[in-house]
Parts: structure tokens; C-alpha cells; sequence
């Protein structure tokens, strides 16, 4: 399964798990999909939705979005790239 996230810079986002990792990238992409550990989520998906990490609330943003696609990818079966 794929999650997409929707951020307030208005970045979709795709989220989905590669055994124990998590991958992201945005759609239509012709890069790579980022592969990163569930803790270190936030930093990919604030890297790819353009938020400043520095920003309190787009920090938040980003922490928020994280937490949400792990949850919601967590009882789903581990898929590879979409």
C-alpha cells in the first residue's frame, strides 16, 4: 500500500514500505525514491515537501506527516516502489 501525504506547500507525497525501511518520493519523479529509517521519516518528507525544519510549525508539519504514514502503513502489507 501507498500513502499519499498532501503538504501546506502543497508537495504530494508518496510513502510506502520496503521491508523495514520507508520510501518516499513525489509523484511523477524521475529521481529515486528516497529510503529512510521510520525515525528519520520527517526529515525525508520535509525535504520533499520544501518545509524548513528550522520552522516550528513546519517542523511540526513534517513530524505530523511522519507519524501518519507510519501509523496508517503499519498494519499494511510491505510493498516495494509503486
Amino acid at each position: 500500500m501507498t500513502v499519499t501525504l498532501t503538504t501546506s506547500t502543497g508537495a504530494k507525497i508518496l510513502v510506502w514500505r520496503e521491508k523495514d525501511m520507508f520510501a518516499a518520493l513525489r509523484p511523477g519523479a524521475s529521481a529515486e525514491a528516497q529510503i529512510c529509517l521510520g525515525i528519520d521519516l520527517f526529515e525525508v518528507i520535509a525535504d520533499l515537501a520544501g518545509l524548513d525544519l528550522d520552522e516550528r510549525t513546519q517542523s511540526a508539519e513534517a513530524t505530523r506527516l511522519a507519524g501518519e504514514a507510519r501509523q496508517r502503513l503499519a498494519s499494511m502489507p510491505i510493498q516495494r516502489r509503486p
